[in-house]
């Protein structure tokens, strides 16, 4: 699924960033793997319960004294309510099916555990010495002899049980997270120069039929030498402190194009450093409409150029892509 990109006018990111200390904080969601720690407790309490749980599974008729057979019950009921008590934080259903099917049995072996006394006091199972003391062996042997024996059972359990947690303790989570990105102060106001350098140039090539047509309102004239200002201001960076590579060729595009832009009073000092505008200038002189248009006509290698390398220094010195936003091509 393709990331929606957030839209910004390019001088509405700029004011965002500059509002924000030089910096733009940006949400993204990121899948990573995760350990689950109540797994992993648990999975240290199974490795104990299975222990005792073997211990007992060595039980034989006649060959394991009542003392021994009492102290490992003792071990295996310990070992059980530590297990069953760390299993509630659980959340796998998986794991929670294999402890609600080892908690079962106790309740099915019910009536047989009381008859070597073992119970539930408390939510926990104990065992009481004096009536264990006086059970039959038959009804030891029960419990913890044969293949249908509740130990035998519980073994199955366990290895269900250990075999759903292998691994559960690690889990793919997507998480929210924020990322903020510094800019230079530099690099800010340079793009805020050719921002406003692109809407500029934007503007003087739309304004190019009236201008070849002669079109002498006032106002208009104001507004186009407004514009022309604005380049002169913004599109000739001498000092390129951002190491942009378009601002260097933005400018060789500009002095390629010397000829021209004196034409319509745009000049250089004499070392080329910077451009400055003779807001004097007659706008509807042959002169001028020709260099203008050359300039600015349709598909005039000077606008086309120029509109594409404001583009490009705009998105090496914001990164929007970085940041996860567009930039609207409006301005420029």
């Amino acid at each position: 699924m393709a990331v929606q990109l957030k839209p910004f006018l390019p001088m509405d990111l700029i004011e965002k960033i500059t509002n924000n200390n030089f910096s733009y904080i940006s949400s993204y969601s990121k899948k990573i793997v995760e350990t689950d720690n109540d797994i992993v407790d648990l999975q240290d309490k199974e490795d104990t319960f299975r222990q005792k749980l073997k211990a007992l599974k060595r039980y034989s008729p006649g060959g394991t004294s009542k003392e021994l057979t009492e102290k490992r019950i003792e071990d295996f009921l310990k070992s059980y309510n530590e297990l069953e008590s760390n299993s509630t934080s659980i959340t796998d259903k998986d794991i929670k099916k294999q402890i609600s099917k080892l908690k079962n049995l106790f309740s099915e072996h019910e009536k047989d555990l009381r008859k070597i006394g073992i119970t539930r006091e408390k939510g926990k199972y104990t065992l009481n010495n004096k009536a264990f003391a006086n059970a039959k062996d038959k009804a030891i042997d029960k419990l913890f002899v044969g293949t249908d024996s509740f130990i035998a059972k519980a073994d199955k359990i366990m290895r269900r049980l250990e075999d759903t947690t292998d691994g559960a303790e690690y889990s793919v989570v997507e998480r929210n997270l924020n990322k903020t990105t510094k800019y230079k102060k530099t690099d800010v106001a340079l793009a805020a120069n050719i921002t406003l350098a692109g809407s500029a140039i934007s503007a003087l090539q739309k304004s190019n039929t009236l201008i070849q047509a002669g079109f002498s309102d006032s106002e208009f004239q104001s507004s186009i030498k407004d514009c022309l200002g604005y380049v002169a201001k913004s599109i000739y960076n001498a000092n390129n402190t951002s190491q942009v590579d378009t601002i260097d060729k933005l400018n060789q595009l500009c002095l390629d194009h010397k000829e021209d832009l004196a034409k319509i009073g745009l000049t250089f000092d004499s070392e080329n450093k910077k451009m400055s505008f003779d807001d004097t200038i007659d706008l509807t002189t042959s002169e001028f409409k020709d260099a203008y248009n050359n300039l600015f006509g349709e598909n005039a290698t000077f606008i086309t150029t120029a509109a594409e390398d404001c583009k490009s220094i705009i998105n090496s010195l914001l990164q929007p892509e970085k940041i996860g936003v567009s930039i609207i091509d409006q301005q420029i």
